[in-house]
């Protein structure tokens, strides 16, 4: 979709008293390593003395920009003109928010004007290769997002920069661009969000100005849902990854693709996650999970090679089976990567990455604690000793059926819902921003009220092999027309659809409560389900135990 319109960029100002750094410094950062890809300049290159000449007070029209930083990006825009991908992930990864924490912690990066007249040794400068400056303003716009507080204008910039980079990629010299997975996960997931925020802001109505609401009017199709859905399937259809994961599934030989390079492929995967998060942002759980159909997520998957796509893939998986009372796959998601993430992130302590990667696991884990009290499952030792150990105040009060508890709980761990539509700029005094998530709120403790009581009547039922009516509702403190109600409202809800591997938005309907029963006249008959303990992890797990106590005590002589 090509936007109708265009933002004129203003050219940046800054005072000369900045920032302060000196030529020393900067050598001795990249000699101690801090920023090993690009060498530093020699000091009659960037004269410091005369950038102080006209005083502190004085306002400078250019930007100035430390030697290391310019190198830094001479030096980043070549890796990206040579494809040299694995170095473009090393700057990418280290160099880059190295800079950012000494740099501009507190302050933006150099706009697109600062930076564009800037030359390298044979003079080429970095606006003659406007795809660099494409990938710098996705940088610069997400540093401002991340660090700073965004303006109205500069999240319409922001879209457009977005729009400009996505048409190249789609266009026939997209194949020439080449890029490490983390930043294409990185654009795809940043794009997502800003579409995420900005819904927020335009909701704020009460806190935006006249002036903004005038804009916000003006150019409906910023950030417009269709739009956002639009561009995440034309870059699933232009990487052919659809084709290329129907061949895996069915056992094919994977075909020679022409036309198609490795960063379109990639994109185009990680799109089909970008795609399943924005349908659960929009409340269409069963639409979810279709789009991923085409993943196996029973097989260790394109995914698994970024962490934060593999923690968002089974995220939004999780949630949606959730809300759409499939508990069993719910549990199964959220336990395998609350396992595989306390299993694995010592070794992304370092990641920029870590904070959000553990945001995630808390939220995960207060979801996981809501399914296992609305349905009991049995999960691996490991992740129920976490669920302890976080959450089991919470789960206790949720399964004495503490609506207020479920509520928190729902609120902490679920995504910032957006709405479809716009809202009323006519009318501010609206309250539009909790008009989405009231509305999953409202879904979800409807379906909490009515198995609310479900634990509890199981829990007696696995006690009898058969148990009058009015004995039953004795216990529970009810009449026995209630009762009579409540157990066809389990019988109904013990049954749902399970995932059993292929298409992930199919299952078949089985028994998940673990208590089979059937109503005759008066009396309720349950049967007899046998549970099969699974004794192999317990005995793996402490034999591991034993042997790295008996090599510690053998280390210790």
């Amino acid at each position: 979709p090509e936007p109708p319109f265009r933002s004129s960029l203003r050219v940046f100002r800054s005072s000369s008293v900045s920032m302060e750094y000196d030529i020393e410094t900067e050598a001795a950062i990249a000699a101690e390593g801090d920023l090993p890809n690009f060498r530093v300049l020699q000091p009659s290159q960037f004269d410091v003395e005369d950038r102080y000449d006209e005083g502190p007070e004085v306002e400078r029209e250019e930007y100035f920009i430390p030697d290391v930083v310019r190198n830094f990006l001479v030096y980043f825009e070549q890796l990206v003109r040579e494809r040299n991908v694995h170095e473009i992930g090393n700057l990418y990864d280290n160099s880059f928010n190295k800079l950012t924490e000494r740099y501009f912690k507190t302050s933006p990066w150099p706009p697109v004007e600062g930076v564009a007249d800037i030359t390298d040794e044979r003079g080429r400068a970095l606006e003659d290769d406007p795809v660099f400056l494409t990938l710098y303003k996705e940088l610069y716009y997400r540093h401002i997002y991340g660090k700073l507080q965004p303006t109205l204008e500069q999240r319409i910039e922001s879209f457009e920069n977005y729009c400009l980079l996505f048409r190249f990629i789609l266009s026939e010299d997209g194949v020439e661009l080449e890029l490490p997975n983390q930043w294409l996960w990185d654009i795809t997931d940043e794009f997502i969000y800003q579409f995420q925020t900005f819904c927020q802001f335009r909701s704020k109505l009460k806190a935006r100005t006249e002036e903004e609401i005038t804009t916000l009017k003006e150019n409906p199709q910023v950030w417009n849902v269709s739009a956002v859905l639009a561009y995440l399937q034309s870059l699933v259809n232009r990487s052919g990854i659809l084709t290329i994961l129907e061949r895996e599934r069915t056992g094919q030989e994977p075909a020679e693709e022409v036309g198609t390079s490795m960063t379109q492929k990639m994109l185009g995967y990680f799109s089909i996650v970008g795609l399943c998060r924005v349908h659960c942002l929009l409340g269409d759980y069963q639409l979810a999970l279709k789009v991923l159909d085409p993943i196996d997520l029973n097989k260790k998957g394109l995914f698994t090679r970024v962490m934060a796509c593999h923690i968002t893939t089974y995220y939004y998986t999780g949630f949606s089976f959730m809300m759409l009372r499939r508990y069993t796959d719910a549990t199964k998601f959220f336990s395998n990567i609350l396992l595989y993430i306390n299993r694995t992130k010592q070794y992304h302590t370092r990641s920029y990455q870590y904070e959000q990667m553990m945001k995630k696991n808390e939220q995960m884990c207060a979801l996981l604690a809501i399914v296992m009290s609305l349905c009991p499952q049995r999960i691996d030792e490991n992740v129920l000793s976490l669920l302890r150990e976080k959450c089991a105040d919470k789960m206790s009060r949720m399964i004495a059926g503490d609506m207020d508890t479920f509520e928190e709980s729902f609120q902490y761990a679920c995504p910032k819902f957006v709405s479809v539509n716009p809202p009323n700029y006519d009318d501010p005094s609206g309250n539009y921003l909790q008009e989405a998530y009231q509305l999953q709120l409202r879904v979800f403790l409807s379906e909490v009220r009515q198995a609310i009581l479900l634990p509890t009547i199981r829990s007696y039922l696995k006690l009898y092999t058969t148990i009058g009516m009015t004995k039953l509702a004795d216990f529970l403190e009810t009449d026995e027309k209630a009762i009579r109600s409540h157990l066809m409202c389990l019988k109904h809800k013990s049954r749902s659809l399970t995932w059993q591997g292929g298409l992930l938005s199919t299952g078949k309907l089985i028994l998940s409560s673990g208590v089979e029963f059937y109503i005759d006249g008066d009396m309720v008959h349950i049967a007899d389900v046998v549970v099969r303990t699974r004794n192999m992890d317990f005995f793996m797990r402490h034999i591991v135990k034993f042997e790295e106590l008996i090599a510690d005590i053998s280390h210790g002589r």
